[in-house]
């Protein structure tokens, strides 16, 4: 019996999220909602200061009860219009003391 060992090109990266759904709307809709920052905003209650742009950073103030103090900062990392729109940011950075 043959083991293979396990290298790094084997793992899947854990920094990133993926999801894929089949939603019943128009692929248009859909991908407004996501990319224009208003609906963005009201989908995860954050007020985003600017629009989404690729290679470009946006902020924004969580307009969750609690965490209105709390400014998101996302960097906008691709954009393939109605196919793909990728970001990153830093998940429950709440404390600017140690996030």
């Amino acid at each position: 019996m043959a083991v293979k060992a396990e290298t790094t090109s084997d793992t899947k990266s854990t920094d990133r999220i993926e999801k894929r759904v089949v939603l019943r709307a128009p692929r248009a809709r859909v991908w407004r909602a996501l990319t224009n920052a208003a609906e963005f905003g009201a989908w995860f209650r954050v007020k985003l200061e600017g629009a989404f742009a690729e290679g470009q950073p946006v902020r924004g103030r969580l307009s969750i009860p609690g965490y209105e103090h709390v400014t998101l900062e996302m960097l906008v990392e691709r954009i393939d219009p109605e196919r793909y729109f990728s970001y990153r940011w830093h998940p429950y950075a709440v404390d600017p003391a140690v996030d």
